[in-house]
């Protein structure tokens, strides 16, 4: 079982690999600068364009899922512009460290489904940026929407910002909308397992291998809120892909947190997780090309989860 000291000793690890192998006589000087430059110190407001930049690949701008748009956002001043400057509490050198990590927390938690006549509850905070408006986008730059998926996948319901009404929905068997509880429960926890089926059940996205597993895994963390384990499962398949990478980030609801992300072209797409309990907070999509650089083009967080009995109720 992997313990905080085995995870320490894989972040010095990540760390120590990007810079020159110390010689003998240089490990007092390097002890010394090394401690000096882990003492706390303000920390100046990044760029807009992020540092931790890992490489670029494949296409898709914003996905459109179970009729639900789901994308995400940069932390800024407002809901749509800048970033916010890197917070003090936890260096992450790569999504592997952070996918070890959630590993390690998850190993002692249950795995908690649904009953097949029970319900799975998530409420998200929407942004979308008007400039990347469409004819299919919500009227208003910014609101709330409410989901249930019952047990079995045969039934959702979807309740949007300001209504009493549930719109009814029936489940399908295409992969990329089975997000359901029985689709997770069928999900196995082995990474390299998991990976395999994710591959297959994401082939009909038409993007490069890697940026449809990604997308698909998005979507299955954003909108099945999966337990622990298979959760911590998924940031692991994510930090396999070529062309991932981290940056510290705050979400929709200025909450802190540690953001994988993969790029194409001009697009960034990426998953926000909480880096004390590694709880997933949502998620965005940036524009990276243009002027200015890093405008949000879709942006949700992850307000609540839970198991409900009926389509309506709430935890």
């Amino acid at each position: 079982m992997m313990n905080d000291l085995d995870l320490d000793l894989d972040l010095v690890r990540d760390l120590r690999s990007q810079v020159r192998q110390s010689e003998a006589g240089d490990l007092h000087g390097a002890r010394r600068r090394l401690l000096a430059a882990m003492a706390p110190e303000p920390r100046r407001r990044r760029l807009p364009r992020p540092v931790l930049r890992v490489a670029a690949v494949g296409a898709l701008g914003i996905t459109i899922a179970a009729g639900v748009t789901v994308a995400q956002n940069l932390p800024t001043a407002g809901p749509g512009k800048g970033t916010a400057g890197a917070p003090a509490w936890l260096s992450i050198a790569n999504a592997e460290t952070l996918a070890k990590r959630a590993t390690a927390a998850a190993a002692h938690q249950p795995d908690v489904y649904p009953r097949d006549d029970q319900w799975v509850y998530v409420k998200w905070d929407f942004y979308g940026s008007p400039k990347f408006a469409n004819e299919q986008s919500e009227k208003v730059s910014r609101y709330t929407t409410e989901w249930w998926v019952r047990g079995d996948g045969k039934k959702r319901a979807l309740r949007k910002e300001g209504s009493t009404t549930l719109e009814r929905r029936s489940g399908g068997e295409d992969p990329r909308l089975r997000l359901d509880p029985a689709y997770l429960r069928s999900l196995p926890l082995e990474p390299s397992a998991l990976l395999e089926r994710l591959t297959k059940d994401a082939r009909e996205i038409p993007v490069p291998r890697a940026q449809a597993v990604f997308i698909h895994t998005k979507l299955i963390l954003e909108q099945g809120a999966p337990p622990a384990r298979l959760r911590a499962a998924l940031y692991t398949v994510l930090s396999r892909l070529d062309g991932v990478g981290v940056e510290r980030v705050r979400d929709l609801l200025d909450r802190e947190g540690v953001g994988i992300y993969m790029d194409d072209e001009d697009t960034r797409r990426e998953v926000i997780i909480d880096p004390n309990t590694y709880a997933l907070l949502g998620g965005r999509t940036v524009h990276l090309g243009g002027s200015p650089e890093g405008e949000v083009m879709l942006s949700v967080a992850q307000v609540a989860t839970g198991i409900v009995d009926e389509a309506g109720d709430v935890p």
